[in-house]
């Protein structure tokens, strides 16, 4: 290593003047002049020991720059988290009473009107529509006998399908059959018509070939609530068959008579022939009689009063 002397300039190899080397420093062999050692700390040295350190950060920030490098390229680990179970903390309940709610105070609401009531037709209104329905629908005639029992079937079925309790009649309005008997009433009756039950004590007859209903109470009313009754439609044509045989037998019986009180009382015949005329007579007169005997069935249904 060569060092100068600061005062007389000269250049000197250390090695050639370690001999003169005190307390660190040389001592110049031509001037005497003491020259510090370049490996003590000097003016001159120190750039020396900052090139080193700097070559030394350096370095180390290559070594820092490369680490950090080689750990943002190395894929990240996926950082599974811990989780910590505790057990739940159970706090044992308790009773909370529900608070009272006041009802709200309703305003001055409007009452729902009802609605309105389905009137049902009582029994003498349904009893009214069927008869003057059915006088629309229908002619009475003349032509025939006893037509309107047919009428009176037909109004009486009609009843029965609402539900009204009814009876078919027969008999004779146009008479007082109060004093009438049984057997009278059963070869006079002449009509028939329907009387139905309104209740346990109302009645109301319907005659049937005018379609008009008849009340108690009214005038002439009477007469449609007295004669014969009939549950059902096969007893009042048995009846009027009986009838109509009665009147047949018992007819002939009394022509026979009315004959032989005309022909035969006071005058001169044979004697068979007025025993033949008897015989005939009394076979009419049997054969009447039996034919109100069979109209004796209906005889508990006749009303007189």
């Amino acid at each position: 290593m060569h060092l100068e002397c600061q005062n007389c300039k000269v250049e000197f190899n250390s090695e050639d003047i370690a001999h003169t080397l005190k307390n660190g420093k040389y001592k110049c062999p031509v001037c005497g002049t003491k020259i510090p050692d370049p490996l003590s700390a000097s003016p001159k040295s120190t750039p020396v020991s900052i090139n080193k350190y700097i070559l030394l950060a350096a370095i180390f920030l290559i070594i820092v720059t490369v680490l950090s490098a080689i750990y943002l390229l190395k894929p990240a680990d996926k950082e599974i988290p811990v989780v910590y179970k505790t057990a739940p903390v159970v706090i044992p309940p308790t009773f909370t009473p529900p608070p009272v709610q006041s009802l709200p105070v309703p305003a001055a609401s409007v009452p729902e009107s009802a609605p309105p009531a389905i009137k049902i037709p009582d029994k003498l209104q349904i009893i009214e529509q069927i008869a003057a329905k059915f006088h629309k629908t229908h002619t009475y005639t003349l032509i025939g006998d006893f037509v309107c029992l047919d009428m009176a079937i037909d109004v009486w079925n009609q009843l029965k399908t609402n539900g009204i309790d009814a009876k078919i009649m027969g008999g004779n309005v146009n008479e007082n059959v109060t004093t009438w008997n049984f057997r009278q009433l059963a070869r006079e009756s002449n009509h028939a018509w329907v009387v139905a039950k309104l209740s346990p004590t109302e009645k109301a007859a319907i005659e049937t070939t005018a379609g008009t209903v008849i009340k108690p109470g009214m005038e002439n009313s009477s007469a449609y609530f007295k004669g014969i009754e009939f549950d059902t439609p096969a007893e009042i044509k048995r009846f009027d068959s009986l009838r109509k045989k009665a009147n047949e037998v018992c007819r002939d019986a009394g022509e026979l008579i009315k004959d032989w009180n005309e022909n035969f009382v006071g005058k001169q015949r044979r004697p068979e022939e007025i025993i033949a005329r008897k015989s005939q007579i009394e076979q009419r007169k049997q054969d009447c009689e039996n034919t109100l005997n069979n109209l004796e069935e209906f005889k508990s249904r006749a009303i007189f009063y």
